[in-house]
């Protein structure tokens, strides 16, 4: 009788450390990653990926490498799923259950190797449901007293809670906040030259020419942040502690600055909303692939890259209208759309079947002598196993190159060519014309008047 050959389980490793405790205990990365390695050696299993959380939470579903390890799981790259303990994994009973759907749904099955758990009976079910919210629980208590810690540090002892230090600070010895002299006097320079100048572009421009380089957006958040007049925000709570900081600035300059802003988005929002830009999201930079920034001067909007006018990090000083955009896209944009159908069309006639058939059938006969080697003794389980991952890894790869793509349909294109979607283009409102451009472009990428790249949206 043949020896019946099965495939080794693909087994995903899921590890979570989120406090130094946790690693004293014995439940380090490293102490959970040897004992789940040596585990799925004793049991055959082929390991696809290790995914390690460390520092988050096991209240929080949205730990980055358990999203990523469900993403493999909905891709069908794993067999089942090994942790060395239940909290590890959860300490929610609903984010529990809504992860068991989705490996439900998948035929993935699930591992504790330093528990055991039996879902197949009442009973069983009962202690996972009981050991989840007792795991919840703890959490709970836990974070109350690290609550309770904070709390004690930032209303009593005023001592530094965060590794992010306000611009204009620093720390002391004594783990409490002191002022920063040099800085501190940037701060109050950055707020009365806005106060004097009551442009925002303008004073981040100085700012940056004068003191120092710092982003335009981190320029902003200095004039916002009510750290210069002594109170610290927690975002947490929302809770507002006073004399937290030392002062930089005393009520009535900062309470100007937040005036003035406050005036300055007023007036530019009246005037956006009345006057939409047609091109915002769709203008990108050719130097730094960032969108342009719609700006207005004289009743008409331009475009710039924000990061070329406010700072050093591009060099790509373009400065184009709308309105020669505009005209640019009526005039050229039936020409572009009837070159990329054309091209297309050679392609798709030009191209014949250049699969990897010879790849795929020389590795399945590697298989199958692989097999037969086992089958005969001649091989080891170990060296079988080793050499079948990776003869089955090439034959995935090549069985995917080998999927045919989806042809591009270009008759939505040649639709609204034939259609003549621009003949009453300018009589449209701002609104209509950015929603007709949206419909058929994906972005334009900008130099110059001269250097002007379009990317249609369905070619």
């Amino acid at each position: 009788m043949d020896k019946v050959i099965s495939k080794p389980l693909s087994v995903a490793l899921y590890i979570r450390v989120s406090t130094d405790r946790q690693a004293k205990e014995g439940d380090s990365l490293e102490a959970q990653e040897e004992a789940l390695r040596t585990y799925a050696k004793e049991h055959g299993y082929v390991i696809y990926d290790l995914y390690i959380d460390g520092g988050e939470s096991g209240q929080k579903f949205n730990r980055t490498n358990f999203q990523r390890m469900l993403d493999d799981v909905r891709n069908h790259r794993i067999d089942m799923i090994l942790m060395t303990k239940l909290d590890r994994w959860f300490r929610n009973p609903a984010d529990f259950y809504k992860t068991a759907e989705i490996l439900k749904k998948n035929k993935v099955n699930w591992k504790t190797i330093w528990e055991e758990y039996d879902t197949t009976t009442a009973s069983g079910e009962f202690w996972l449901n009981m050991s989840l919210s007792m795991a919840r629980m703890e959490a709970k208590r836990t974070g109350e007293r690290i609550d309770a810690i904070f709390d004690h540090k930032y209303n009593t002892q005023k001592t530094v809670c965060t590794g992010n230090l306000v611009y204009g600070y620093k720390i002391n010895e004594d783990k409490t906040i002191g002022i920063n002299e040099e800085k501190a006097n940037n701060i109050k320079l950055l707020f009365e030259h806005y106060i004097n100048s009551n442009n925002l572009s303008e004073t981040v421009k100085w700012f940056q020419s004068n003191i120092e380089i710092r982003s335009y957006d981190s320029i902003k958040l200095y004039l916002k942040n009510t750290a210069y007049i002594g109170k610290f925000v927690r975002k947490r709570t929302g809770e507002i502690i006073e004399n937290y900081y030392p002062r930089i600035l005393d009520d009535e300059t900062f309470y100007e600055v937040q005036r003035l802003l406050k005036k300055n988005l007023k007036q530019n929002k009246k005037y956006s909303n009345t006057q939409p830009y047609i091109f915002s999201g769709l203008l990108k930079c050719s130097c730094c692939h960032n969108n342009l920034s719609g700006r207005t001067s004289h009743n008409n909007h331009y475009y710039i890259c924000k990061k070329a006018s406010l700072s050093i990090t591009c060099e790509n000083k373009v400065f184009i209208s709308e309105l020669y955009l505009e005209k640019y896209l009526v005039d050229n944009i039936y020409r572009i759309m009837n070159e990329k159908i054309l091209v297309i069309k050679n392609l798709q006639e030009k191209k014949s079947k250049t699969s990897n058939e010879n790849n795929v059938n020389s590795l399945k006969k590697k298989l199958k002598k692989l097999s037969d080697l086992y089958i005969n003794d001649m091989i080891d389980m170990d060296v079988y196993k080793e050499q079948y991952k990776t003869l089955n890894e090439k034959l995935n790869y090549e069985l995917k190159q080998n999927t045919p793509k989806k042809e591009i349909d270009v008759k939505v294109i040649e639709n609204l060519i034939s259609n003549d979607i621009l003949s009453n283009y300018y009589s449209l409102c701002n609104e209509d014309k950015r929603r007709l451009w949206l419909s058929i472009i994906n972005c334009v990428i900008i130099k110059d008047k001269e250097n002007i790249e379009i990317k249609l949206l369905n070619l």
